[in-house]
């Protein structure tokens, strides 16, 4: 009996550390007309709550796209997690994999920063954000 109790706990453990690590996604979606939708995939309902994409901008930088992202912190507390930004082409395919690298931000309560970037070539039309507890 003590057995199974620990390893339904052991279980129910995991499965908080691996939600708490789980990270949210936020992808645009570019119409003909230029226009964009952005969807959000929450895979962490905890970070969800905590730290959000309160705006996101796209212009151009001679023929690259340039998207302009403001990270919002709802609570009244500091955090710090990490975000990633990946360039995607008109079929939805990575590009320059290699290139998108998990990047560190610390806010402080309600702040608001700024992240920007540019796509590493002109046939990326599209990004994908996600947003991780450190």
């Amino acid at each position: 009996m003590k057995t199974a109790l620990k390893l339904i706990f052991a279980g129910v453990l995991a499965t908080t550390f691996v939600g708490c690590t789980a990270p949210n996604s936020l992808s645009t979606q570019t119409a003909a007309d230029g226009s964009y939708s952005v969807k959000t995939i929450s895979n962490n309902p905890v970070l969800s709550t905590k730290v959000g994409v309160d705006r996101i901008n796209m212009t151009y930088v001679g023929d690259l796209k340039k998207v302009s992202l403001a990270i919002k912190d709802r609570w009244f507390v500091s955090r710090s997690f990490e975000y990633k930004i990946v360039w995607v082409d008109a079929q939805g395919m990575e590009i320059n994999p290699e290139g998108s690298r998990w990047k560190p931000i610390q806010l402080t309560g309600r702040e608001v920063k700024t992240v920007q970037s540019v796509a590493p070539n002109p046939s990326a039309v599209d990004v994908v954000v996600y947003l991780k507890n450190d």
